[in-house]
C-alpha cells in the first residue's frame, strides 16, 4: 500500500514498500514575468491572495488565490491516494484575463529506481541530457526496479488556444514528467533569461519583439531550453536565452488536469 507526506503544499514523499520513490511534485504555471509553483518556497513575482487546506493520511485539498504579474486566477486541488495509486485532480479559473506560459501537473522520480521511461512507443534512458522529450499523448510509463509507473490522464479541460501533452526529461538525480498544457496560438512571444540570478526574467518587448522578427534569432531561441540547451557552461550560467510564446486566456475560463499515477 502506498503511503505519502504532505509538506510545503505539495505531496513531498511517497512510500512504496516504505521505500520513498519521489522527489516533491507540484503544480506550476507562469507568464512572461512570474512563475507560480504550488511548493512553498519555490517561484517568484507572485502573491497569493487566500489559501485554504484541507489534508488527511488519504486527501489532499487545497484552494489558492493568486495574483501574477499578468493575471488572476483560483486554483482548486483535490488529489486522493488509493492503495497502489494517486489521483490528482487541479482545475484553474481565471478571475480577469489572465497570460499563460504553459499549466503543468509536476511528477518526479527518483533516478536510481528507474530504468527507463517510455512516451509515445519510444523508450529513453538517463543520460542526464535535461531535453524536454514532449508528445501529445495521455500516458507515460517508466520501467522501475521491480515494478511499474504508469501516469495516465483521465479527463482535461484545455481552452481551444492551448494543447495538451505530456513530456519526460532526464536531469540529474531525477526523472521528471510533466501533464502539460501549452499554447498552439500566442499573443505575445517574449525572451527569457532563465538563470538563477535573473530569476527567469523577461527582456523589455521593445527588445524582444525586434531581435524575434528575425528568422535566425527565432529558431535559435524558440524553447531553446527544452530542446537544445547550451552547452557552454558561460552561457548557461550568465545568460541562458530562451523564447517563448504567452496566450492570453479570457476571464471565467477553466484549465483542468484529472491525472492517475499507479503502481503497476
Amino acid at each position: 500500500m502506498l503511503k505519502w507526506k504532505i509538506d510545503k503544499n505539495v505531496i513531498f514523499r511517497l512510500y512504496y514498500k516504505n521505500k520513498n520513490i519521489i522527489n516533491p511534485w507540484g503544480i506550476e504555471t507562469a507568464d512572461s514575468s512570474a512563475f507560480f509553483s504550488l511548493e512553498d518556497g519555490v517561484g517568484y513575482r507572485y502573491e497569493i491572495e487566500k489559501e485554504d487546506y484541507q489534508i488527511d493520511d488519504r486527501s489532499y485539498k487545497a484552494g489558492l488565490t493568486t495574483q501574477m504579474k499578468e493575471g488572476v486566477w483560483k486554483l482548486n486541488i483535490d488529489d486522493k491516494l488509493e492503495e497502489n495509486s494517486v489521483i490528482r485532480r487541479v482545475e484553474v479559473t481565471t478571475l480577469e484575463d489572465s497570460m499563460f506560459m504553459d499549466f503543468v501537473m509536476r511528477f518526479r522520480f527518483k533516478k536510481e529506481l528507474i530504468e527507463y521511461a517510455q512516451i509515445d512507443n519510444k523508450i529513453y534512458y538517463h543520460n542526464n541530457t535535461n531535453i524536454y522529450h514532449q508528445y501529445p499523448v495521455d500516458s507515460v510509463y517508466l520501467q522501475a526496479k521491480g515494478f511499474g509507473i504508469n501516469i495516465s490522464v483521465l479527463d482535461k479541460i484545455v481552452p481551444n488556444t492551448m494543447e495538451p501533452v505530456m513530456y519526460v526529461r532526464d536531469n540529474k538525480d531525477e526523472w521528471i514528467v510533466h501533464v502539460r498544457m501549452v499554447p498552439k496560438e500566442w499573443d505575445k512571444e517574449v525572451i527569457k533569461i532563465c538563470t538563477a540570478w535573473a530569476a527567469t526574467r523577461p527582456l523589455p518587448q521593445f527588445i524582444s519583439k525586434p531581435l524575434l522578427a528575425i528568422k535566425y534569432v527565432k529558431n535559435a531561441l524558440w524553447y531553446r531550453g527544452e530542446r537544445a540547451p547550451f552547452k557552454n557552461i558561460v552561457i548557461r550560467r550568465f545568460l541562458n536565452p530562451a523564447a517563448f510564446g504567452m496566450v492570453k486566456v479570457p476571464k471565467g475560463s477553466n484549465l483542468m488536469w484529472h491525472v492517475k499515477m499507479e503502481i503497476v
